[in-house]
């Protein structure tokens, strides 16, 4: 659809839900930072049933057809964005429709959250993003209290249980552990990247070392600097919750302090160092932290990541999406498969 039919079908939709009259929607903007779904903001005003004025910029997140995390499914992270607003920085969600007759596929809409989103890399001099270490400490206060938060977040109260997915709640950490290897394993195979060694080991070791007992909690499954926007060194909104699933805490701050996302220092997310974060998650009333478990979830990630980037490339090459990005992924595997020997211990660290 073209923009101009989008905020159409937008503007018959938010009069349908709301009752709303005299919708306009204006200065549509397509967004191009993330990758696993289509995003776009744009102004809008009506007046409610009730004579209310609305003014303000929302957002749109359509499902793909194709794309990095297929099959997809918005329902879960709907339901934990609604559940934890107000507990953890998240926008407000205003509408989820799981139907396609509006914008051709499932989409929800939210409010516009100010902020620009810092990435997990060096500029070409090794400048980090973040140039100033005081904001660099302000943000991963931040960024570790979201998600003490969130793994604290009751979720069986918020009536969560769906989000264990289709075999239900896991029966523990352990469970939960083997689901994901699983998840992954499925991710991988469908790729059909052609023989793999290093993820046939790294495999092996995962079912390895699973581990015995953890505590189950809601995992955002993606957190990480350049999932998070922010003025200055405050955190203003947690994105991208397309993996969001219940499962052990340590998955999230494995993935956060994986060096898929340091660059060439030692600090996660090119924030602070990885003791000082985990300190401030553990400061801010986050749960206990388990290094044995953190080293399986480390394992995890690298395999995790380089299944999604395979599963970019069979789609591009599939022919059922054109987004050229995707095709940087060859030029990262080599990379990934590099992390993936050093977390699975078959070389020592290169860096």
């Amino acid at each position: 659809m073209s923009a101009e039919e989008q905020l159409k079908a937008l503007s018959l939709f938010i009069a349908s839900r709301n009752g709303a009259t005299d919708v306009d929607l204006s200065a549509y903007r397509a967004h191009t930072e993330g990758f696993s779904m289509e995003t776009f903001s744009f102004d809008a005003r009506w007046t409610e049933s009730g004579g209310e004025v609305f003014d303000g910029r929302l957002i749109a997140r359509v499902q793909p057809e194709a794309g990095l995390l297929e099959p997809y499914d918005l329902r879960p992270q709907v339901l934990a964005m609604r559940a934890v607003h107000g507990t953890v920085a998240v926008p407000e969600l205003l509408w989820f429709e799981e139907g396609s007759e509006v914008l051709g596929a499932p989409f929800y809409v939210n409010r516009f959250v100010a902020g620009d989103v810092p990435l997990p890399s060096e500029g070409p001099s090794g400048e980090l993003p973040i140039e100033d270490p005081l904001e660099r400490e302000s943000l991963a206060r931040d960024f570790a209290g979201n998600l003490a938060a969130l793994h604290r977040f009751d979720w069986q109260a918020a009536g969560l249980s769906e989000l264990g997915g289709p075999d239900g709640v896991p029966e523990d950490g352990r469970d939960a552990a083997r689901r994901a290897v699983a998840n992954w394993r499925g991710y991988h195979e469908r790729s059909r990247a052609g023989a793999a060694p290093m993820m046939a080991r790294a495999f092996k070791e995962l079912e390895a070392r699973l581990p015995r007992e953890s505590p189950l909690c809601l995992v955002h499954g993606d957190y990480r600097t350049g999932n998070f926007l922010r003025v200055g060194g405050r955190i203003t909104a947690i994105l991208d919750w397309e993996m969001t699933h219940l499962g052990d805490p340590m998955e999230d701050l494995a993935w956060a302090c994986s060096r898929i996302w340091r660059g060439q220092t030692d600090m996660p997310g090119l924030l602070v160092e990885r003791e000082r974060l985990l300190h401030m998650y553990s400061e801010a009333g986050g749960l206990d932290i388990d290094e044995q478990r953190l080293a399986f979830y480390d394992l995890l990630a690298a395999v995790k990541m380089l299944a999604i980037m395979t599963t970019g490339l069979r789609a591009w090459a599939d022919g059922r999406t054109d987004d050229v990005r995707m095709l940087m992924f060859r030029h990262q595997l080599a990379g990934m498969q590099v992390i993936m020997a050093e977390s699975a211990g078959v070389v020592g660290a290169l860096s």
